[in-house]
């Protein structure tokens, strides 16, 4: 009886301390969620969306009723234990679901929940998004912890899980999402550092504006020296943005900044065509004005998954030297692949400008592409603001 007694305490305990601040699960904007380390045992609080549930909604109106609950209360317990694990090392600790619960929230389902209307319950009753209550067993204190899950939704603002966990006086914050499903807490600076690298390279190799407005750096360079003050420029610039972004000292909407970067493709393609004589101080200004904005675009990525939570600088330095590293990546390759075409058809590469100060024909035609594609970002983008204002 005593264990037991302790056992409940120690249980009532966690999950107060888990569940403070968050207030009830309808009052919550997406999915969230804490953890906390009490002894050996990890105490979970999850809102989980109940689109992202299977076989649960028996009205298909992506709401849990009181009903449905009561009905389904085995499997919605087995499902969260299956899809929602805290792991110690390679070894998924056991789970145990104390309480579930499904307040009605009268808000409206979005757009793209596809309800069936004729079976959609009269006044909107139940809960888009029901609250778990959970324990989960460790076996040594202080252990590295990961934790991975599924449980996301289908609509927009159920596609991620911000979690807090907190163990004695550390606390860190992490944002999983169907693409990032899983996170490991408590990662020394080295693991943290690397780990943010790849991230950096990544986002510069998949993004295809950042790269197309480097492809306008390049055609329209002189030579090495060229090249290299214009992408200092280039780096300098963004690295403040960026750094200040996401420490918080400056806060720009998408809304204009997305636009804004395709607008800085047309301008640099249209440099390259029309003012291919301009001075290389001038052109570095305007490389370093978009380089300011291009920051502001890699923060706003960056921003979904957030800073580490304990090591802030140095996930930043990781993000940043990731995005450089892509960028020199980038334009190594586009360099080496410019003068074997060259080499193979007999004659100087096709990019830069000849011994009159001409753009080569390669120069030309990639900068016209680069103005057209761009352009087209810039209208899809505006459109698109335009049609949600």
């Amino acid at each position: 009886m005593a264990a037991l007694r302790t056992f409940w305490v120690s249980a009532l305990g966690g999950l107060l301390l888990a569940a403070s601040g968050l207030g009830h699960a309808h009052l919550m904007p997406a999915q969230q969620g804490t953890i906390n380390i009490v002894g050996p045992a990890a105490y979970v609080v999850l809102a989980v969306p109940v689109s992202a549930m299977v076989g649960v909604d028996d009205n298909r109106d992506s709401r849990l009723s009181e009903a449905e609950l009561q009905t389904h209360r085995d499997p919605l317990v087995a499902q969260v234990i299956a899809r929602f694990g805290i792991l110690e090392g390679d070894v998924r600790t056991p789970a145990q679901v104390l309480q579930l619960i499904a307040e009605p929230d009268e808000r409206p389902v979005a757009a793209g929940a596809a309800p069936a209307p004729a079976l959609a319950p009269q006044g909107g009753a139940g809960a888009r998004y029901f609250l778990v209550l959970m324990r989960h067993s460790l076996s040594t204190e202080g252990a590295a912890l990961a934790v991975e899950t599924d449980l996301f939704g289908q609509l927009a603002d159920e596609k991620q899980l911000t979690l807090k966990l907190s163990r004695g006086t550390d606390t860190e914050a992490a944002v999983l999402t169907p693409l990032r499903p899983s996170h490991q807490f408590f990662q020394p600076a080295s693991e943290v550092f690397l780990h943010y690298v790849g991230i950096g390279v990544e986002h510069i190799v998949l993004g295809w504006d950042h790269l197309l407005f480097l492809l306008t750096l390049m055609v329209g360079a002189r030579g090495w020296r060229y090249w290299f003050a214009l992408l200092t420029s280039f780096t300098l610039a963004h690295s403040v943005t960026l750094a200040a972004s996401l420490l918080g000292w400056v806060q720009a909407s998408p809304a204009w900044v997305e636009p804004g970067i395709a607008a800085s493709i047309v301008l640099m393609a249209g440099l390259n065509l029309f003012r291919a004589e301009m001075a290389m101080r001038r052109r570095m200004a305007i490389v370093a004005a978009c380089g300011l904005l291009h920051g502001l675009g890699f923060a706003g990525a960056m921003a979904a998954m957030g800073l580490h939570g304990i090591h802030k600088t140095t996930s930043l330095l990781g993000f940043n030297v990731g995005i450089e590293l892509g960028q020199a990546l980038c334009v190594v390759l586009a360099l080496g692949l410019a003068h074997l075409t060259g080499w193979l058809m007999g004659r100087v590469p096709a990019l830069g400008l000849d011994a009159h100060g001409r753009h080569r024909a390669g120069a030309t035609v990639a900068s016209w592409c680069a103005m057209g594609l761009g352009g087209f970002w810039l209208l899809e983008r505006l459109g698109l603001f335009v049609g949600n204002a």
